[in-house]
């Protein structure tokens, strides 16, 4: 400036007032003030909402997008269940806990006080909850903090991990396992509907759970883009770990042809599922009703399947307590059988995290020939 006088030209606040200061009288100055005001409380509330557990579980539960993974309205609404009631207990026994950065030094003993207290709190069915109910409970507080250390480097990756809250294995409440001579019938069944528009959606997936012995949810979420065309082989990332199977199936390869081609023989792009939403309803008697539910933005639903599945075993007279899980269970039994009870190598075969221990003492590759049953040797079985 020369001779002191102050620079007036075209200096104006950005935001709070285009007027030029040489038109002072004209400035509104409460106005400005009052904005600043709320400008300022608006900067507090945000760095006060990021310290805030609300502001994180708030983000947690509308991230459909996990690790690379979508998340299933499920998995969200149960996380959602989990959470918010975590923290409503933390309000009221824990509130300096609602600061999220508290957890690094105390989010265990205050995480271990909350279990503590619910395990001994009557449900709503006049009793406590179950180990598996706690246990889900605290899996869920674990991941979501697990989940925040992705973003947030103060936050050190499982710090949460406690002893003591495993999950309760009671072996009468699991579904029996699919044996030969059910498998045999399935296998039937199947044969004998591959033309039935009906059931057609169904016979690629129960052949899958029957012959891979992989769960459920992984085979309704499969992706076009995880499987290999040229090698016949589908690889995918769950629990922790990558899978590889093998489809080299014929039967399975020709089941699947219109879930992965277009008429024109090439991979379809139209969508991202294997198993996308498709499959016939029949009318009723007046033949209204009836026609093609089709969705390619949705896959077809694991309770979905679990109900036609049900429906199947009730018309061959199977066993009703057996249920898509039963699959998977027959599948261990078969090939421990066929592979002389090799443990190791079946547990890499169906990525089954609870035998861990054992690969410390067998380093067992995944064999070369099949990862799958061949369905022959079931027909064939003495």
């Amino acid at each position: 400036m020369e001779n002191d006088e102050p620079i007036t030209k075209l200096k104006k606040k950005n935001k709070y007032t285009s007027v030029k200061l040489n038109d002072y009288e004209n400035i509104n100055v409460r106005s400005i003030y009052n904005q600043i005001v709320k400008d300022i409380e608006k900067a507090n509330k945000k760095v006060y909402k990021t310290n805030n557990i609300d502001y994180w579980v708030d983000k947690y539960i509308s991230s459909t997008i996990r690790n690379g993974r979508d998340i299933s309205e499920l998995t969200l609404k149960s996380d959602e269940e989990v959470l918010v009631n975590y923290q409503k207990w933390l309000k009221k026994n824990q509130p300096s806990y609602l600061d999220i950065y508290k957890h690094i030094e105390g989010g265990k003993k205050v995480l271990n006080q909350y279990l503590e207290e619910v395990s001994i709190t009557k449900t709503k069915f006049n009793k406590p909850p179950s180990k598996n109910t706690i246990s889900n409970k605290y899996r869920r507080v674990k991941g979501f903090f697990n989940w925040i250390s992705e973003s947030d480097n103060q936050f050190p990756y499982n710090m949460l991990k406690m002893k003591g809250w495993g999950q309760e294995r009671n072996i009468e409440k699991l579904p029996p396992a699919v044996g030969i001579e059910d498998m045999k019938k399935l296998i039937n069944w199947m044969d004998e509907n591959r033309e039935n528009i009906y059931e057609k959606h169904f016979i690629p997936i129960l052949r899958m759970l029957l012959i891979t012995g992989c769960r459920i949810g992984e085979i309704v979420s499969m992706k076009i883009e995880d499987v290999d065309i040229k090698s016949k082989t589908w690889n995918f990332f769950m629990k922790g770990s990558w899978r590889t199977i093998k489809l080299d199936s014929e039967t399975l390869w020709n089941d699947l042809d219109y879930w992965l081609f277009d008429k024109k023989g090439k991979v379809r792009s139209d969508k991202e599922y294997v198993f996308h939403l498709e499959y016939h309803r029949k009318g009723d008697k007046d033949g209204k009703g009836g026609g093609v539910k089709k969705n390619l933005l949705k896959h077809i639903t694991g309770t979905g399947v679990a109900h036609k599945f049900k429906r199947v075993i009730l018309t061959l007279g199977l066993n009703p307590k057996l249920t898509p899980h039963s699959c998977r269970r027959g599948f261990i039994t078969y090939m421990l059988e066929k592979t002389d009870g090799n443990v190791p190598l079946i547990a890499q075969i169906v990525g089954h995290k609870s035998w861990e221990m054992v690969y410390r003492y067998n380093r067992a590759r995944l064999p070369k020939e099949r990862t799958t049953i061949d369905i022959g040797e079931v027909l064939r079985y003495e």
